[in-house]
């Protein structure tokens, strides 16, 4: 590997992990502010069902940006920056909950914006071979990060004002590895060692639209699968320790994922089981316990697969603005999720059924995509005697203009063939004529050019 490849994947897992670190913390900062002056059910709606379609927005904002002007990326991702840190001010500091939650959802879209940039970034700065680690180990670095926030003081750091400082420091921390990797790399491009062919018949837009809604549905499935009531019943294991195992997954799914792309997406359907079965084992604290943690484990190869698939459709289409859409659509489906699972609190057959219902019809537009990108066509070769055959039946040859044939196609002369078929040059001469009748070829040389041809029916 290229030293200068080697740096770009280390900038671009640096960046990831320090801009996922900084969004990351200044939402659990804005959202334990909010908890202050909401009940849970209202500070849920405003931070998972209203902050997520910002998030998601913010996205979508930043691929229409760069198809006015991909050149300005950076000085985009400088004021993005700029502006995110100024809005965490009133967003951790005020106690007005109007004044918060309008600069929350700001500071939200301005999350989306700056997730936009990294993908786009992990797109054209990481080898399609590696992206499932760099992306994977970026995400387990920032869980990491918070963990320990989460942890020191006795996770009092989100409630305090120093959380501000905190994330000032990770901000200047993004804006110099930023710069020092646009001096010292460049982008790899967006043809070299492509992890995704879509077939050529692909009708594009379908395809696009039926990824956008599995991701989409696999993110609402997702979602509600957290809202069961499990969790109440799970002794031993708290939601700080539980991300541990979604960075364990996210790391070990970056590697699945650069392994082979197919395991990576079959592992992501199956942590869509997980909490049905949590659920199904409702009474057995043991049992539910090791679940709890593989949801957790498992929900990061969902997480993986989805930025993943949407950098490959990305790649093979020399779209980059399309490297954020597998954000985008889970930011949706989580927004969607969520809501689903606040309207039916209390009415758990009803959610479980909606669920059920998301699930098998994510099932089927997973094994669509599957075929379409994982499966390897095995294209039939017909043998030569079938060729042969399929050619005379086509123009009705006789028993012994098919033995004229196959000679002519050894590129026998007359003379050879009157004497393999112990006949006159007189009657073999017959016998092509008959052939260039039948087959329409004016000369023996537009003949074997017409059974070439049959060869690729």
């Amino acid at each position: 590997m290229k030293e200068n490849v080697r740096k770009g994947i280390l900038y671009n897992t640096a960046v990831i992990a320090l801009c996922f670190l900084l969004t990351s913390t200044g939402y659990l900062a804005w959202v334990y502010n909010l908890a202050k002056m909401v009940s849970p059910q209202a500070a849920d709606a405003l931070t998972m069902v209203a902050g997520y379609l910002f998030q998601a927005a913010g996205i979508g904002l930043f691929a229409f940006v760069m198809q006015k002007g991909a050149c300005k990326a950076e000085r985009y991702m400088y004021t993005a920056l700029l502006l995110y840190t100024l809005l965490l001010f009133p967003s951790v500091l005020t106690h007005s909950l109007t004044l918060a939650a309008v600069s929350g959802m700001f500071m939200n879209l301005l999350c989306g914006f700056i997730a936009g940039y990294y993908l786009m970034k992990l797109m054209t700065g990481a080898p399609a071979g590696v992206r499932g680690i760099v992306f994977g180990a970026g995400y387990c670095l920032s869980i990491l990060g918070s963990w320990v926030l989460s942890v020191v003081g006795d996770g009092r750091v989100y409630y305090s004002k120093e959380v501000l400082i905190i994330c000032l420091v990770i901000a200047a921390a993004v804006f110099a590895v930023i710069r020092i990797s646009s001096r010292n790399t460049d982008e790899i491009g967006m043809d070299e060692t492509a992890a995704l062919q879509i077939p050529e018949d692909t009708n594009i837009k379908g395809f696009l639209i039926t990824a956008g809604l599995l991701v989409l549905l696999f993110s609402i499935v997702n979602s509600c699968g957290f809202g069961f009531p499990t969790a109440d019943v799970v002794a031993g294991i708290s939601l700080e320790f539980s991300r541990l195992f979604y960075a364990a997954g996210l790391l070990i799914a970056g590697m699945v994922c650069d392994k082979n792309r197919k395991y990576c997406a079959v592992s992501a359907l199956t942590a869509l089981v997980i909490p049905f079965i949590m659920l199904a084992l409702k009474g057995e604290p043991i049992s539910a316990t090791v679940m709890w943690a593989l949801s957790y484990f498992t929900f990061g190869f969902y997480s993986v697969y989805r930025i993943i698939l949407f950098a490959d459709i990305a790649e093979s289409r020399h779209q980059p603005a399309l490297s954020g859409a597998g954000l985008l659509f889970g930011r949706i489906g989580d927004s969607v999720g969520i809501a689903v699972s606040l309207i039916l609190a209390g009415h758990l057959p009803v959610m479980l059924i909606v669920s059920a219902v998301l699930f098998a019809v994510a099932v089927v537009l997973f094994l669509k995509i599957y075929q379409m990108l994982y499966i390897e066509k095995n294209v039939y070769q017909a043998s030569e005697g079938e060729i042969f055959n399929r050619f005379s039946a086509r123009y009705e040859l006789s028993a012994r203009e098919r033995e004229v044939l196959r000679m002519l196609l050894e590129e026998k002369t007359n003379q050879e063939i009157a004497d393999s078929l112990s006949i006159s040059e007189g009657t073999v001469k017959y016998h092509i004529h008959n052939l260039l009748q039948k087959t329409g070829c004016r000369n023996r040389i537009a003949l074997l050019a017409a059974y070439a041809g049959n060869k690729n029916m």
